[in-house]
């Protein structure tokens, strides 16, 4: 069972997670745009432009999967629901909770 204060440690990580999320999101957009076809690069750096914006695209689209989840978990907190796992019902140990907040399962059933 998760004490007073691991609860709300663990709501202001999921918290500030959230936070950087997002500021996150804003920040890569420039990297995620289309290359233009008329733009004068070589051919190779059009590649490796090309690729930095599919890792932009790959980060983001993980982040927008992440982002849910995280408010989920917030909820459960509200709740009072949040650390127990979906499966067997027992309590998610802290630590877990900590490395990875929006987890639903314990180490056993994940």
């Amino acid at each position: 069972m998760l004490t007073v204060d691991e609860l709300i440690e663990l709501e202001v990580l999921i918290t500030e997670e959230i936070e950087k999320l997002r500021e996150r999101s804003e920040e890569s957009a420039e990297e995620r745009e289309a290359i233009s076809p008329d733009v004068s690069i070589g051919r190779l750096s059009r590649l490796d432009a090309m690729q930095i914006q599919e890792i932009a695209k790959e980060g983001e689209r993980r982040r927008q999967e992440r982002l849910p989840r995280l408010e989920h978990a917030l909820d459960l907190i509200d709740m009072g629901e949040y650390g127990i796992c979906e499966r067997c019902k027992e309590w998610i140990p802290f630590a877990r909770l900590k490395e990875q907040p929006e987890t639903l399962l314990c180490a056993g059933c994940a």
